[in-house]
């Protein structure tokens, strides 16, 4: 076989219009198979065979010979089973509409992140792509699911259809799973009766931003790595006392639903407000950062963050 970059400029042009001949030839002879005559496809058949025998050869002459004969034999015979430029090119957009709806829909979704409810593990801003499929398929733009895959894991960031507010969807991190008893005492969150671990990281400062105004502010928060399933992710709790959650629970999560909690424990708009979330509303599991335009601009550092 020829390495390219060792193949003549002429021969490897005239191979170049012998393979855009013989993809056309065999379009149209597809098209024509059951409409045109038999001799008339069987002599486009045998021309079209002689350009793929003369194309492996090294005579650049005897190839565009060949190529144009096949040529002028598809302008002659096979001429009215060409679509127009207009047709092809509509069809080829169609084509990769449907081809990107079906993706969006099913396997792979864009989602930005609008508020501070999962700092710091994601940004005001944060662009991130959601696997879709992975808990199962479900109809487009209704809850009705075709198949189940999988069940979420407690620790995994997903996304869903806010039970309250059918027209938002939400990110959060689930804490419980059906049957899981809940409970939050000063800050710390408890599934079974057995506190998830955590270690305290120190104080550090974030920004959040009001949605009304869209005002950027900053605030202090305490820092703790929580363990649930044996991984560990980072939550913050407000240094301002006076903003902390109140206690919560102990409640059961019912069958069919799940327990929703943000990482910004104390600015979190949570299962804590309006309770467990149905298996159905979950649209799918966060994937990674692939953009990020926040409080200071195109954050480059947060690109490919994997959402832990």
């Amino acid at each position: 076989m020829d390495l390219p970059f060792l193949v003549a400029p002429e021969l490897r042009n005239a191979r170049r219009i012998a393979r855009v001949r013989v993809k056309e030839a065999k379009k149209l002879i597809k098209r024509a198979a059951k409409v045109a005559p038999r001799a008339t496809v069987a002599e486009v058949v045998d021309e079209l065979a002689d350009v793929v025998a003369v194309t492996s050869g090294d005579n650049p002459a005897l190839i565009h010979r060949a190529a144009d004969r096949l040529a002028a034999l598809l302008d002659q015979h096979l001429d009215s089973y060409r679509k127009p430029a207009w047709r092809e090119s509509l069809e080829s957009i169609a084509v990769a509409i449907i081809v990107a709806l079906l993706l969006r829909s099913f396997v792979v979704e864009a989602f930005k992140i609008p508020s501070g409810s999962m700092i710091p593990t994601l940004a005001i801003g944060d662009q991130i792509f959601v696997n879709k499929f992975i808990y199962g398929v479900r109809v487009p733009f209704t809850p009705i699911r075709i198949v189940d895959f999988a069940m979420p894991k407690r620790g995994e960031v997903i996304v869903f259809i806010c039970p309250v507010e059918p027209h938002e969807d939400y990110i959060k991190r689930v804490i419980g799973l059906p049957g899981d008893e809940i409970a939050v005492k000063d800050g710390a969150v408890a599934v079974n009766g057995k506190a998830l671990g955590r270690e305290f990281l120190g104080r550090s400062r974030y920004w959040d931003r009001e949605t009304a105004s869209g005002r950027w502010y900053p605030f202090d928060a305490f820092g703790y790595e929580e363990s649930i399933e044996g991984k560990k992710h980072v939550v913050i709790h407000d240094a301002d006392l006076t903003q902390a959650s109140p206690d919560f629970g102990p409640v059961v999560v019912p069958e069919g639903h799940v327990f929703m909690m943000g990482d910004n424990r104390d600015h979190s708009y949570d299962s804590r407000s309006w309770g467990p979330v149905p298996l159905s509303n979950i649209l799918g599991r966060s994937l990674f950062v692939w953009f990020s335009l926040g409080q200071d601009g195109l954050s480059w550092h947060r690109l490919g963050t994997w959402i832990e």
